[in-house]
């Protein structure tokens, strides 16, 4: 368990990270997780934006929600391509192909919008991760 403090030690959203680092810093914190700890999901957690928290709940339940098959893929892949990001105003997209531990590979898109609350002001956070597409290589 993480004291409060600890948890403050992990990569926090700052208004100098691009909507690119963002999910970089998400995806390769899921690509690394420690199991036993959960270390990189709860890194993926800083950085989902406060209206996607609203859905997720707190970071028990998000841990449950990324160990679903839609999007345990990102724990511990193996390899990961960016496309191009798009940004609109003070909303970004960017899809990412994710190769998982077992082959499977995963389309996923990635929504971020950049924050206007005082906590989180001009940082880009995650507000929710798609999936386009799901298939396995042999």
């Amino acid at each position: 368990m993480h004291s409060h403090r600890e948890q403050n030690t992990l990569p926090q959203p700052k208004p100098e990270l691009s909507p690119s680092d963002v999910i970089r810093i998400q995806l390769e914190a899921l690509q690394h997780n420690d199991a036993s700890n959960d270390e990189g999901i709860a890194i993926a957690f800083n950085f989902a934006s406060p209206a996607n928290k609203v859905y997720t709940g707190p970071l028990s339940r998000f841990k449950q929600i990324v160990r679903t098959p839609v999007y345990a893929v990102m724990l511990n892949h193996r390899s990961a391509e960016y496309d191009e990001l798009h940004i609109s105003g003070n909303v970004a997209q960017q899809r990412v192909m994710i190769i998982g531990e077992n082959s499977q590979t995963v389309i996923y898109t990635f929504t971020l919008s950049r924050q206007r609350d005082a906590r989180y002001r001009d940082c880009w956070m995650t507000d929710g991760v798609s999936v386009d597409a799901m298939f396995w290589l042999n």
